[in-house]
Protein backbone atom coordinates (compact mmCIF):
# COMPACT_ATOMS: atom_id res chain seq x y z
CA UNK A 1 0.00 0.00 0.00
CA UNK A 2 1.08 3.63 -0.57
CA UNK A 3 2.43 5.41 2.49
CA UNK A 4 0.04 7.81 4.23
CA UNK A 5 2.22 10.95 4.01
CA UNK A 6 2.74 10.91 0.17
CA UNK A 7 -0.97 10.22 -0.27
CA UNK A 8 -1.93 13.30 1.75
CA UNK A 9 0.58 15.40 -0.16
CA UNK A 10 -0.76 14.29 -3.53
CA UNK A 11 -4.35 14.88 -2.38
CA UNK A 12 -3.38 18.44 -1.41
CA UNK A 13 -1.75 18.96 -4.83
CA UNK A 14 -4.92 17.94 -6.64
CA UNK A 15 -7.07 20.17 -4.44
CA UNK A 16 -4.66 23.10 -4.82
CA UNK A 17 -4.74 22.81 -8.61
CA UNK A 18 -8.51 23.06 -8.47
CA UNK A 19 -8.34 26.26 -6.40
CA UNK A 20 -5.70 27.81 -8.67
CA UNK A 21 -7.43 27.26 -11.99
CA UNK A 22 -11.06 27.84 -11.07
CA UNK A 23 -12.07 30.43 -8.50
CA UNK A 24 -14.59 28.85 -6.22
CA UNK A 25 -13.93 25.68 -8.19
CA UNK A 26 -15.98 23.21 -6.16
CA UNK A 27 -16.66 21.05 -9.19
CA UNK A 28 -12.99 20.87 -10.05
CA UNK A 29 -12.12 19.95 -6.47
CA UNK A 30 -14.58 17.09 -6.56
CA UNK A 31 -13.24 16.00 -9.95
CA UNK A 32 -9.66 16.16 -8.69
CA UNK A 33 -10.54 14.22 -5.58
CA UNK A 34 -12.33 11.60 -7.71
CA UNK A 35 -9.27 11.33 -9.95
CA UNK A 36 -7.08 10.96 -6.88
CA UNK A 37 -9.31 8.14 -5.63
CA UNK A 38 -9.24 6.29 -8.95
CA UNK A 39 -5.47 6.55 -9.26
CA UNK A 40 -4.18 6.16 -5.72
CA UNK A 41 -6.78 4.73 -3.39
CA UNK A 42 -7.51 1.67 -5.52
CA UNK A 43 -5.74 -1.14 -3.66
CA UNK A 44 -3.05 -3.23 -5.24
CA UNK A 45 -4.90 -6.32 -6.51
CA UNK A 46 -4.29 -9.33 -4.36
CA UNK A 47 -5.20 -12.19 -6.61
CA UNK A 48 -4.92 -14.98 -4.02
CA UNK A 49 -8.41 -16.47 -4.33
CA UNK A 50 -7.38 -20.11 -4.32
CA UNK A 51 -9.30 -22.63 -2.25
CA UNK A 52 -6.24 -24.80 -2.07
CA UNK A 53 -7.60 -27.13 0.57
CA UNK A 54 -9.87 -28.51 -2.13
CA UNK A 55 -7.06 -28.76 -4.66
CA UNK A 56 -4.96 -30.77 -2.26
CA UNK A 57 -7.25 -32.05 0.53
CA UNK A 58 -5.69 -31.08 3.82
CA UNK A 59 -7.05 -32.44 7.07
CA UNK A 60 -6.59 -31.48 10.67
CA UNK A 61 -4.41 -34.28 11.83
CA UNK A 62 -0.66 -33.95 11.86
CA UNK A 63 1.50 -36.24 9.77
CA UNK A 64 4.55 -35.61 11.93
CA UNK A 65 6.06 -38.06 14.32
CA UNK A 66 4.55 -38.35 17.84
CA UNK A 67 7.64 -36.95 19.48
CA UNK A 68 7.25 -33.66 17.54
CA UNK A 69 3.56 -33.20 18.27
CA UNK A 70 4.23 -29.91 20.06
CA UNK A 71 5.64 -28.33 16.90
CA UNK A 72 3.62 -25.99 14.70
CA UNK A 73 1.35 -27.84 12.28
CA UNK A 74 0.77 -26.02 8.97
CA UNK A 75 -1.75 -26.65 6.22
CA UNK A 76 -1.13 -25.96 2.54
CA UNK A 77 -3.39 -22.93 2.62
CA UNK A 78 -1.41 -21.44 5.51
CA UNK A 79 1.84 -21.94 3.62
CA UNK A 80 0.37 -20.23 0.57
CA UNK A 81 -0.82 -17.30 2.65
CA UNK A 82 2.69 -16.87 4.05
CA UNK A 83 4.22 -17.14 0.56
CA UNK A 84 1.94 -14.45 -0.90
CA UNK A 85 3.05 -12.14 1.89
CA UNK A 86 6.75 -12.91 2.07
CA UNK A 87 7.90 -14.41 -1.25
CA UNK A 88 10.47 -11.97 -2.73
CA UNK A 89 9.57 -12.63 -6.38
CA UNK A 90 5.89 -11.98 -5.74
CA UNK A 91 6.65 -8.81 -3.79
CA UNK A 92 8.81 -7.58 -6.66
CA UNK A 93 5.80 -7.94 -8.98
CA UNK A 94 3.64 -6.03 -6.49
CA UNK A 95 6.19 -3.22 -6.33
CA UNK A 96 6.25 -3.02 -10.14
CA UNK A 97 2.48 -2.66 -10.11
CA UNK A 98 2.75 0.14 -7.56
CA UNK A 99 5.20 1.93 -9.86
CA UNK A 100 2.53 2.15 -12.58
CA UNK A 101 0.73 4.77 -10.45
CA UNK A 102 3.56 7.17 -11.21
CA UNK A 103 3.16 6.55 -14.93
CA UNK A 104 -0.56 7.30 -14.67
CA UNK A 105 0.06 10.56 -12.82
CA UNK A 106 2.67 11.56 -15.40
CA UNK A 107 0.23 10.85 -18.23
CA UNK A 108 -2.51 12.91 -16.57
CA UNK A 109 0.02 15.67 -15.92
CA UNK A 110 0.45 16.22 -19.66
CA UNK A 111 -3.08 17.69 -19.69
CA UNK A 112 -2.09 20.42 -17.22
CA UNK A 113 -0.14 23.59 -18.17
CA UNK A 114 3.46 24.15 -17.18
CA UNK A 115 3.97 27.01 -14.72
CA UNK A 116 7.35 28.68 -14.38
CA UNK A 117 8.82 31.57 -12.38
CA UNK A 118 12.26 33.15 -12.16
CA UNK A 119 13.91 35.98 -10.25
CA UNK A 120 17.37 37.47 -10.43
CA UNK A 121 19.29 40.29 -8.72
CA UNK A 122 22.71 41.76 -9.50
CA UNK A 123 24.79 44.76 -8.38
CA UNK A 124 27.98 46.29 -9.79
CA UNK A 125 30.19 48.69 -7.81
CA UNK A 126 32.70 50.77 -9.85
CA UNK A 127 35.34 53.24 -8.55
CA UNK A 128 37.57 55.46 -10.75
CA UNK A 129 39.83 58.49 -10.44
CA UNK A 130 38.93 61.84 -12.00
CA UNK A 131 40.08 65.53 -11.82
CA UNK A 132 37.77 68.23 -10.62
CA UNK A 133 37.78 71.82 -12.04
CA UNK A 134 40.16 72.90 -9.31
CA UNK A 135 42.73 70.44 -10.60
CA UNK A 136 42.47 68.00 -7.72
CA UNK A 137 42.30 64.22 -8.23
CA UNK A 138 39.33 62.60 -6.55
CA UNK A 139 37.84 59.08 -6.40
CA UNK A 140 34.33 58.67 -7.75
CA UNK A 141 32.17 55.61 -7.08
CA UNK A 142 29.21 54.34 -9.09
CA UNK A 143 26.73 51.63 -8.13
CA UNK A 144 24.73 49.87 -10.84
CA UNK A 145 21.86 47.54 -9.90
CA UNK A 146 19.70 45.23 -11.98
CA UNK A 147 16.87 42.84 -11.17
CA UNK A 148 14.38 40.83 -13.11
CA UNK A 149 11.34 38.64 -12.41
CA UNK A 150 9.31 36.45 -14.71
CA UNK A 151 6.09 34.52 -14.17
CA UNK A 152 4.40 32.51 -16.89
CA UNK A 153 2.25 29.58 -17.95
CA UNK A 154 2.79 27.51 -21.09
CA UNK A 155 0.69 24.76 -22.61
CA UNK A 156 1.41 22.31 -25.39
CA UNK A 157 -1.72 21.79 -27.43
CA UNK A 158 -0.40 19.12 -29.75
CA UNK A 159 2.81 17.12 -29.73
CA UNK A 160 2.50 13.93 -31.80
CA UNK A 161 -0.60 12.86 -29.88
CA UNK A 162 1.42 12.18 -26.75
CA UNK A 163 -1.44 13.25 -24.46
CA UNK A 164 -4.05 10.82 -25.73
CA UNK A 165 -1.81 7.87 -26.57
CA UNK A 166 0.45 8.46 -23.57
CA UNK A 167 -2.53 8.23 -21.22
CA UNK A 168 -3.82 5.10 -22.97
CA UNK A 169 -0.40 3.48 -22.74
CA UNK A 170 -0.22 4.26 -19.02
CA UNK A 171 -3.46 2.37 -18.42
CA UNK A 172 -2.31 -0.48 -20.67
CA UNK A 173 0.94 -0.64 -18.69
CA UNK A 174 -0.96 -0.95 -15.42
CA UNK A 175 -3.11 -3.77 -16.83
CA UNK A 176 0.01 -5.50 -18.14
CA UNK A 177 1.61 -5.36 -14.69
CA UNK A 178 -1.59 -6.65 -13.12
CA UNK A 179 -1.33 -9.63 -15.47
CA UNK A 180 2.31 -10.05 -14.50
CA UNK A 181 1.27 -10.07 -10.85
CA UNK A 182 -1.29 -12.80 -11.53
CA UNK A 183 1.30 -14.80 -13.44
CA UNK A 184 3.79 -14.35 -10.60
CA UNK A 185 1.21 -15.58 -8.12
CA UNK A 186 0.54 -18.69 -10.20
CA UNK A 187 4.27 -19.41 -10.25
CA UNK A 188 4.64 -18.89 -6.50
CA UNK A 189 1.62 -21.08 -5.74
CA UNK A 190 3.00 -23.79 -8.00
CA UNK A 191 6.38 -23.65 -6.24
CA UNK A 192 4.76 -23.79 -2.79
CA UNK A 193 2.68 -26.80 -3.77
CA UNK A 194 5.73 -28.62 -5.09
CA UNK A 195 7.75 -27.85 -1.96
CA UNK A 196 4.83 -28.66 0.37
CA UNK A 197 4.11 -32.06 -1.13
CA UNK A 198 7.80 -32.82 -1.42
CA UNK A 199 8.01 -32.49 2.38
CA UNK A 200 5.05 -34.86 2.75
CA UNK A 201 6.65 -37.26 0.27
CA UNK A 202 9.99 -37.28 2.09
CA UNK A 203 8.22 -37.87 5.41
CA UNK A 204 6.31 -40.79 3.90
CA UNK A 205 9.54 -42.21 2.46
CA UNK A 206 11.17 -41.84 5.88
CA UNK A 207 8.23 -43.63 7.47
CA UNK A 208 8.51 -46.43 4.90
CA UNK A 209 12.25 -46.72 5.54
CA UNK A 210 11.63 -47.03 9.28
CA UNK A 211 9.02 -49.73 8.69
CA UNK A 212 11.50 -51.55 6.51
CA UNK A 213 14.11 -51.26 9.25
CA UNK A 214 11.68 -52.89 11.71
CA UNK A 215 11.11 -55.75 9.27
CA UNK A 216 14.85 -56.17 8.76
CA UNK A 217 15.33 -56.19 12.52
CA UNK A 218 12.74 -58.95 12.81
CA UNK A 219 14.45 -60.77 9.95
CA UNK A 220 17.76 -60.61 11.84
CA UNK A 221 16.12 -62.09 14.92
CA UNK A 222 14.65 -64.93 12.84
CA UNK A 223 18.01 -65.60 11.22
CA UNK A 224 19.75 -65.72 14.60
CA UNK A 225 17.07 -68.04 15.96
CA UNK A 226 17.40 -70.41 13.01
CA UNK A 227 21.19 -70.24 13.23
CA UNK A 228 21.05 -71.33 16.88
CA UNK A 229 18.88 -74.26 15.82
CA UNK A 230 21.37 -75.13 13.07
CA UNK A 231 18.88 -74.62 10.26
CA UNK A 232 20.92 -71.90 8.49
CA UNK A 233 24.53 -70.88 8.29
CA UNK A 234 26.21 -67.82 9.75
CA UNK A 235 25.93 -66.23 6.31
CA UNK A 236 22.19 -65.60 6.78
CA UNK A 237 22.87 -63.74 10.02
CA UNK A 238 25.61 -61.64 8.43
CA UNK A 239 23.38 -60.76 5.45
CA UNK A 240 20.58 -59.75 7.79
CA UNK A 241 22.97 -57.56 9.78
CA UNK A 242 24.29 -55.90 6.62
CA UNK A 243 20.77 -55.24 5.36
CA UNK A 244 19.79 -53.66 8.67
CA UNK A 245 22.87 -51.42 8.73
CA UNK A 246 22.30 -50.31 5.17
CA UNK A 247 18.70 -49.52 6.00
CA UNK A 248 19.78 -47.42 8.97
CA UNK A 249 22.02 -45.43 6.64
CA UNK A 250 19.07 -45.01 4.29
CA UNK A 251 16.98 -43.72 7.19
CA UNK A 252 19.65 -41.13 7.93
CA UNK A 253 19.60 -40.08 4.26
CA UNK A 254 15.81 -39.68 4.30
CA UNK A 255 16.03 -37.65 7.51
CA UNK A 256 18.42 -35.27 5.76
CA UNK A 257 16.08 -35.10 2.78
CA UNK A 258 13.17 -34.16 5.06
CA UNK A 259 15.19 -31.32 6.53
CA UNK A 260 16.27 -30.17 3.05
CA UNK A 261 12.68 -30.26 1.80
CA UNK A 262 11.55 -28.15 4.77
CA UNK A 263 14.31 -25.67 4.09
CA UNK A 264 13.20 -25.43 0.46
CA UNK A 265 9.64 -24.76 1.59
CA UNK A 266 10.92 -22.09 3.97
CA UNK A 267 12.74 -20.39 1.08
CA UNK A 268 9.65 -20.42 -1.16
CA UNK A 269 7.36 -18.90 1.49
CA UNK A 270 9.89 -16.14 2.16
CA UNK A 271 11.50 -17.40 5.36
CA UNK A 272 10.43 -17.39 8.97
CA UNK A 273 9.49 -21.08 9.20
CA UNK A 274 12.81 -22.84 9.65
CA UNK A 275 12.49 -26.62 9.98
CA UNK A 276 10.74 -26.90 13.35
CA UNK A 277 7.23 -27.49 12.00
CA UNK A 278 4.93 -30.27 10.87
CA UNK A 279 2.56 -30.37 7.93
CA UNK A 280 -1.08 -31.27 8.43
CA UNK A 281 -2.46 -33.06 5.42
CA UNK A 282 -3.67 -36.27 3.81
CA UNK A 283 -1.21 -37.52 1.23
CA UNK A 284 -3.68 -39.02 -1.23
CA UNK A 285 -5.24 -38.48 -4.66
CA UNK A 286 -8.73 -36.93 -4.94
CA UNK A 287 -11.27 -37.82 -7.58
CA UNK A 288 -11.51 -35.39 -10.50
CA UNK A 289 -13.66 -34.83 -13.57
CA UNK A 290 -12.47 -32.12 -15.95
CA UNK A 291 -13.77 -30.99 -19.34
CA UNK A 292 -10.51 -30.40 -21.15
CA UNK A 293 -12.16 -28.49 -24.02
CA UNK A 294 -13.66 -25.95 -21.61
CA UNK A 295 -10.37 -25.63 -19.75
CA UNK A 296 -8.50 -24.95 -22.99
CA UNK A 297 -11.07 -22.36 -24.10
CA UNK A 298 -10.92 -20.65 -20.71
CA UNK A 299 -7.12 -20.54 -20.79
CA UNK A 300 -7.12 -18.95 -24.25
CA UNK A 301 -9.54 -16.29 -23.02
CA UNK A 302 -8.26 -15.39 -19.56
CA UNK A 303 -4.66 -16.56 -19.15
CA UNK A 304 -2.56 -13.73 -17.65
CA UNK A 305 0.34 -14.29 -20.04
CA UNK A 306 -1.96 -13.72 -23.02
CA UNK A 307 -3.42 -10.58 -21.47
CA UNK A 308 0.09 -9.28 -20.78
CA UNK A 309 1.05 -9.72 -24.44
CA UNK A 310 -2.15 -8.06 -25.62
CA UNK A 311 -1.44 -5.02 -23.43
CA UNK A 312 2.11 -4.84 -24.78
CA UNK A 313 0.78 -4.90 -28.35
CA UNK A 314 -1.62 -2.03 -27.59
CA UNK A 315 1.20 -0.01 -26.03
CA UNK A 316 3.39 -0.47 -29.11
CA UNK A 317 0.48 0.44 -31.38
CA UNK A 318 0.07 3.67 -29.42
CA UNK A 319 3.79 4.36 -29.83
CA UNK A 320 3.42 3.75 -33.56
CA UNK A 321 0.60 6.29 -33.82
CA UNK A 322 2.68 8.84 -31.93
CA UNK A 323 5.52 8.19 -34.36
CA UNK A 324 3.25 8.79 -37.34
CA UNK A 325 1.84 11.98 -35.84
CA UNK A 326 5.39 13.24 -35.31
CA UNK A 327 5.30 14.39 -38.97
CA UNK A 328 2.83 17.11 -37.93
CA UNK A 329 3.87 20.41 -36.30
CA UNK A 330 4.05 20.94 -32.55
CA UNK A 331 1.65 23.61 -31.27
CA UNK A 332 2.36 25.58 -28.08
CA UNK A 333 1.13 28.75 -26.41
CA UNK A 334 2.24 30.71 -23.35
CA UNK A 335 1.27 33.68 -21.17
CA UNK A 336 3.84 35.57 -19.13
CA UNK A 337 4.61 38.65 -17.08
CA UNK A 338 8.07 40.16 -16.68
CA UNK A 339 9.58 42.99 -14.65
CA UNK A 340 13.10 44.35 -15.24
CA UNK A 341 14.87 47.15 -13.40
CA UNK A 342 18.41 48.28 -14.12
CA UNK A 343 20.61 51.39 -14.16
CA UNK A 344 22.42 53.56 -11.69
CA UNK A 345 21.15 54.04 -8.17
CA UNK A 346 20.00 57.56 -8.85
CA UNK A 347 18.71 56.89 -12.38
CA UNK A 348 16.70 53.61 -12.23
CA UNK A 349 15.13 52.25 -15.40
CA UNK A 350 12.02 50.15 -14.67
CA UNK A 351 10.38 48.01 -17.36
CA UNK A 352 7.28 45.86 -17.14
CA UNK A 353 5.82 43.64 -19.78
CA UNK A 354 3.16 41.06 -20.55
CA UNK A 355 3.59 38.42 -23.19
CA UNK A 356 1.17 36.16 -25.04
CA UNK A 357 2.68 33.80 -27.60
CA UNK A 358 1.60 31.00 -29.89
CA UNK A 359 4.13 28.90 -31.77
CA UNK A 360 4.07 26.14 -34.33
CA UNK A 361 7.24 24.12 -34.81
CA UNK A 362 7.48 21.83 -37.79
CA UNK A 363 10.44 19.54 -38.26
CA UNK A 364 10.39 19.21 -42.03
CA UNK A 365 13.35 16.89 -42.54
CA UNK A 366 15.21 14.91 -39.87
CA UNK A 367 17.39 12.58 -41.94
CA UNK A 368 14.73 9.84 -41.83
CA UNK A 369 14.98 9.40 -38.07
CA UNK A 370 11.18 9.33 -37.70
CA UNK A 371 10.88 6.78 -40.49
CA UNK A 372 13.48 4.54 -38.85
CA UNK A 373 11.77 4.78 -35.43
CA UNK A 374 8.33 4.02 -36.91
CA UNK A 375 9.66 1.04 -38.85
CA UNK A 376 11.28 -0.35 -35.66
CA UNK A 377 8.02 0.10 -33.74
CA UNK A 378 6.03 -1.60 -36.51
CA UNK A 379 8.41 -4.56 -36.41
CA UNK A 380 7.98 -4.73 -32.61
CA UNK A 381 4.17 -4.77 -33.01
CA UNK A 382 4.32 -7.57 -35.57
CA UNK A 383 6.78 -9.56 -33.46
CA UNK A 384 4.49 -9.31 -30.42
CA UNK A 385 1.55 -10.49 -32.52
CA UNK A 386 3.53 -13.53 -33.64
CA UNK A 387 4.55 -14.13 -30.02
CA UNK A 388 0.88 -13.97 -29.03
CA UNK A 389 0.00 -16.62 -31.60
CA UNK A 390 2.86 -18.81 -30.41
CA UNK A 391 1.85 -18.41 -26.77
CA UNK A 392 -1.79 -19.27 -27.51
CA UNK A 393 -0.72 -22.46 -29.26
CA UNK A 394 1.64 -23.36 -26.42
CA UNK A 395 -1.01 -22.75 -23.74
CA UNK A 396 -3.60 -24.92 -25.47
CA UNK A 397 -1.02 -27.66 -25.95
CA UNK A 398 0.06 -27.46 -22.30
CA UNK A 399 -3.53 -27.65 -21.03
CA UNK A 400 -4.31 -30.77 -23.03
CA UNK A 401 -0.92 -32.34 -22.33
CA UNK A 402 -1.17 -31.74 -18.58
CA UNK A 403 -4.71 -33.13 -18.57
CA UNK A 404 -3.56 -36.32 -20.31
CA UNK A 405 -0.65 -36.57 -17.88
CA UNK A 406 -3.09 -36.22 -14.99
CA UNK A 407 -5.17 -39.10 -16.35
CA UNK A 408 -2.06 -41.25 -16.78
CA UNK A 409 -0.77 -40.54 -13.27
CA UNK A 410 -4.17 -41.25 -11.74
CA UNK A 411 -4.31 -44.63 -13.46
CA UNK A 412 -0.66 -45.27 -12.59
CA UNK A 413 -1.42 -44.60 -8.93
CA UNK A 414 -4.22 -47.19 -8.94
CA UNK A 415 -1.93 -49.73 -10.57
CA UNK A 416 0.88 -49.08 -8.11
CA UNK A 417 -1.55 -49.39 -5.21
CA UNK A 418 -2.44 -52.88 -6.38
CA UNK A 419 1.24 -53.68 -6.96
CA UNK A 420 2.01 -52.60 -3.39
CA UNK A 421 -0.68 -54.88 -2.03
CA UNK A 422 0.59 -57.82 -4.06
CA UNK A 423 4.20 -57.12 -3.08
CA UNK A 424 3.14 -57.00 0.58
CA UNK A 425 1.32 -60.30 0.26
CA UNK A 426 4.32 -61.82 -1.50
CA UNK A 427 6.60 -60.65 1.30
CA UNK A 428 4.26 -62.10 3.91
CA UNK A 429 4.24 -65.50 2.17
CA UNK A 430 7.99 -65.44 1.58
CA UNK A 431 8.58 -64.58 5.25
CA UNK A 432 6.39 -67.52 6.28
CA UNK A 433 8.26 -69.85 3.94
CA UNK A 434 11.58 -68.70 5.39
CA UNK A 435 10.34 -69.37 8.92
CA UNK A 436 9.33 -72.89 7.85
CA UNK A 437 12.69 -73.45 6.20
CA UNK A 438 11.36 -73.79 2.65
CA UNK A 439 12.87 -70.52 1.41
CA UNK A 440 16.34 -69.05 1.39
CA UNK A 441 17.58 -65.67 2.61
CA UNK A 442 18.16 -64.58 -0.99
CA UNK A 443 14.50 -65.05 -1.90
CA UNK A 444 13.35 -63.27 1.26
CA UNK A 445 15.64 -60.32 0.60
CA UNK A 446 14.34 -60.04 -2.94
CA UNK A 447 10.74 -60.00 -1.68
CA UNK A 448 11.64 -57.29 0.83
CA UNK A 449 13.35 -55.18 -1.85
CA UNK A 450 10.36 -55.58 -4.18
CA UNK A 451 7.93 -54.53 -1.46
CA UNK A 452 10.01 -51.48 -0.51
CA UNK A 453 10.32 -50.42 -4.15
CA UNK A 454 6.58 -50.83 -4.68
CA UNK A 455 5.92 -48.67 -1.64
CA UNK A 456 8.37 -45.99 -2.81
CA UNK A 457 6.83 -45.98 -6.29
CA UNK A 458 3.36 -45.58 -4.82
CA UNK A 459 4.44 -42.63 -2.65
CA UNK A 460 6.17 -40.96 -5.60
CA UNK A 461 3.08 -41.46 -7.79
CA UNK A 462 0.98 -39.41 -5.35
CA UNK A 463 3.53 -36.60 -5.45
CA UNK A 464 3.68 -36.75 -9.26
CA UNK A 465 -0.11 -36.48 -9.44
CA UNK A 466 -0.23 -33.36 -7.29
CA UNK A 467 2.62 -31.86 -9.27
CA UNK A 468 0.72 -32.48 -12.53
CA UNK A 469 -2.45 -31.00 -11.00
CA UNK A 470 -0.50 -27.86 -10.13
CA UNK A 471 0.90 -27.71 -13.65
CA UNK A 472 -2.63 -27.93 -15.04
CA UNK A 473 -3.64 -24.95 -12.88
CA UNK A 474 -0.57 -23.10 -14.09
CA UNK A 475 -1.39 -23.74 -17.76
CA UNK A 476 -5.08 -22.82 -17.36
CA UNK A 477 -4.28 -19.66 -15.41
CA UNK A 478 -6.45 -20.32 -12.36
CA UNK A 479 -7.15 -22.88 -9.65
CA UNK A 480 -8.74 -25.81 -11.44
CA UNK A 481 -9.41 -27.51 -8.13
CA UNK A 482 -12.57 -25.43 -7.82
CA UNK A 483 -14.04 -27.80 -10.40
CA UNK A 484 -13.55 -30.67 -7.94
CA UNK A 485 -16.07 -29.28 -5.45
Amino acid sequence: MINHVPVRVIRMIFLSLGLVFLAGGTRFVFAADSLYSSLLESPVPFFHTYNLTSLHPVGKRSVGSPETGSQESLTLDECLTRALQGNPDYNISREQLRASTGDLLLAWGMYTPTMFASFGLSQSNTAFLTTNPAGNTITVGRISKASYATLGISYTWFNAGDKYFGLRNAYYLRRARQSQLRSSELTVVNDVRAAYFNVLRQEKLLEAARDQAEQLGEQLRRAEKRFKLGEVTKLDVLQAQIDLQNQELLILEYQNQVVTAKLNLDVVVGGGMGVDFNLAGDFEIPEFHFNVDKLAAEALEKHPDLENLEMQIKQQQGNLWMGRLAYLPVLRSSIGYSRNQEGLTFTPDLQRGRQVSFSATWNVLDAFLRFQANRTTQVAVNSLKYELIKTRLSIERDVRQNYLELLRLSQRNLTLAESQKMAGESLRLETRRYELGSSSMVELRKAQADYLQAKVDYINSIYDFHDALSNLSLSVGRDVSLDLE
